[in-house]
């Protein structure tokens, strides 16, 4: 699956254009912006943005009964390191990656080493050599491994080195998610105010986690819960998993201000414009999901932020979403998601085909395509345009990925 030849699904199928007949010392020249009018149901599901689930809380049925071309993973570390330097791929991640492939979809990938309320992710090897752990009782409770470990560090390296070894670029893999540190792989143990459990991950693992997968990954986009000092430097996108709910303060929420939202951060650290070059996305948070497309939503007050706007604000182009593949929305609420979902990330739209005599002559035809995106974000790959004539040679021309949303482009055949 490449990521370069989707254009033409997401744009136009055919442009047919008649020349009139050629009259001595004339020009033959055609134009024309009338190129049809905007199709939801041919946009939904395309590639590389919109709502997603894991298929391992799903059936088959369930994951293919809301438009979708991407599938969330979390995978414990555990799951596919057995040693130093010693890999397991196929058992957990090859087996879900073709799974993912198979429905024609994109993987985003998340390690984890402790999810609250679950057993821990860590490799049995690290527990073997002695790898301790502080205990906590909040989200369900669990066990944070000491991240000060050396063995951890030294493992943790030596996983990222060889995850973007093998991984690093392949085609069914949309986007990486650093994960590893923290509850939820989210980079923080917070548990209460007092702030005795906030200091178990060294800022100096995240820093060197950065360094690790920025070296490793040149490719497939990464991206971090937070904006960290390091991974701005590096130029990670993000994600917040608390979608709706922490995302946007003040006006967006009630009129309350709170400086610990993700968007308050983001902007507090001078990286609102991340998602110029790298994906943002996240999850709709979780006890919003069953009401946010209601009309009893009450969209505009604390902790209950319009999806819209926080999708327009945060330029996000995908968010994990449960209940849109629980069969949860009926009527308009479902009709409110699916136009949710085309939001998020590009859009693109031909605006106008012109075709005069070329210059060299000869009978030679220039045609010029304007392109505008109207989304909310970029497409993070390379992408082309191309343009077939029967009886020609298709003829390709990259650059579509750097039309920013609101800006239009000319792509000169």
């Amino acid at each position: 699956m490449q990521y370069s030849s989707l254009l033409l699904t997401l744009l136009i199928s055919r442009i047919l254009i008649i020349f009139p007949t050629q009259v001595k010392g004339q020009v033959p020249y055609f134009e024309t912006t009338n190129l049809g009018s905007y199709n939801p149901e041919a946009e939904n599901g395309n590639p590389l943005k919109g709502f997603l689930s894991n298929p391992d809380w799903h059936s088959t049925g369930e994951m293919l009964s809301f438009p979708s071309s991407l599938e969330f993973y979390y995978l414990g570390l555990n799951e596919v390191m057995t040693g130093f330097n010693t890999f397991d791929w196929e058992t957990h991640l090859e087996s879900r990656l073709d799974n993912t492939a198979s429905r024609s979809r994109h993987a985003i990938v998340r390690f984890v080493l402790d999810m609250p309320g679950e057993d821990s992710y860590v490799p049995q090897f690290l527990i073997d050599a002695g790898l301790k752990f502080d205990s906590y009782s909040n989200y369900g409770g669990g066990q944070s491994p000491d991240y000060y470990n050396n063995n951890l560090q030294t493992a943790l390296q030596q996983f990222v080195e060889a995850f973007g070894a093998a991984y690093d670029g392949d085609t069914r893999i949309g986007f990486i998610q650093v994960g590893l540190l923290g509850f939820w792989g989210e980079w923080h143990t917070y548990t209460d105010n007092s702030g005795a459990t906030d200091n178990w991950i060294p800022d100096s693992l995240k820093d060197d986690l950065v360094e690790w997968f920025d070296s490793g990954f040149n490719v497939t986009p990464i991206q971090v819960r937070y904006p960290h000092p390091s991974a701005m430097s590096a130029g990670f996108g993000l994600h917040d998993d608390s979608f709706a709910y922490e995302t946007l303060d003040g006006e967006y929420n009630g009129g309350v201000s709170a400086s610990w939202f993700f968007w308050r951060l983001v902007e507090d650290a001078n990286y609102a414009n991340f998602w110029k070059l790298n994906v943002m996305g996240g999850e709709v948070y979780p006890d919003l999901q069953t009401e946010i497309f209601s009309n009893s939503y009450p969209a505009g007050t604390e902790s209950n932020q319009d999806f819209t706007s926080c999708v327009d604000v945060t330029h996000a182009t995908y968010m994990l979403n449960y209940e849109a593949f629980a069969s949860t929305y009926t009527g308009s609420d479902l009709d409110k998601a699916m136009e949710a979902g085309n939001r998020m990330g590009y859009q693109f739209k031909v605006k106008k085909v012109e075709a005069t005599e070329s210059i060299i002559g000869s009978g030679n035809i220039d045609i010029t395509v304007r392109v505008q995106q109207v989304g909310v974000a970029p497409f993070y790959y390379s992408l082309s345009l191309s343009l077939s004539c029967s009886g020609m040679a298709t003829v390709t021309l990259p650059g579509v990925a750097s039309i920013l949303p609101g800006n239009a482009k000319n792509f000169h055949f």
